[in-house]
């Protein structure tokens, strides 16, 4: 019992009423159990929609860039450049333009939109970006989580001089206006 002497108070105690090697009964074993499992109950919804809500940021920062560097190539090689906005495949996906004068406007064929759902209401799937940067597309993009419902995000493009600015879109797709985009990203 010397060595009992020289450990901390509750360790002492602890010793005293239970003995220093003895393990866990089987009730406080499933009394842990259950307090975990009531704590991650709790925190799975909110940890869900913390995913969506990065899965959809991801998916409009994706698009965002990929358009950008689209307009950056247009510009640094001095001709025009396309992409394609395929919506409907799964997972959307932004797509090169097929013709082969567009080559080296992006690094890659396609760029996958991941985890979300992606509605434009464009005239044309095409954008074209001109040699001075400036684009012939006026139209709002919208990145919707497909996991949790609500998470939405737009990407509103000017025409002509080809600026772009991001929000959280707040009405429901279909319906895409660049009127419930708003500023907030």
């Amino acid at each position: 019992m010397v060595w009992q002497s020289k450990l901390p108070i509750f360790l002492r105690l602890f010793s005293r009423s239970r003995g220093l090697l003895s393990g866990w009964t089987l009730i406080e074993m499933g009394t842990v159990a259950v307090v975990v499992g009531i704590l991650a109950s709790l925190a799975m919804p909110s940890f869900m929609g913390m995913k969506a809500r990065m899965d959809a940021r991801n998916g409009l920062d994706t698009l965002k860039q990929t358009l950008k560097q689209a307009q950056r190539n247009a510009i640094k090689m001095g001709k025009e450049c396309r992409v394609q906005l395929s919506h409907s495949s799964n997972p959307p996906k932004i797509i090169l333009h097929t013709d082969p004068r567009y080559s080296g406007c992006l690094p890659y064929r396609e760029v996958p939109l991941e985890n979300v759902a992606f509605h434009h209401n464009f005239p044309s799937p095409n954008i074209r970006f001109s040699y001075k940067g400036n684009s012939t597309n006026l139209g709002t993009m919208v990145v919707e989580s497909v996991n949790v419902s609500g998470i939405r995000y737009c990407l509103v493009m000017s025409n002509m001089i080809g600026m772009m600015r991001s929000g959280n879109y707040v009405a429901a797709p279909p319906t895409v206006s660049a009127t419930h985009c708003q500023k907030d990203v």
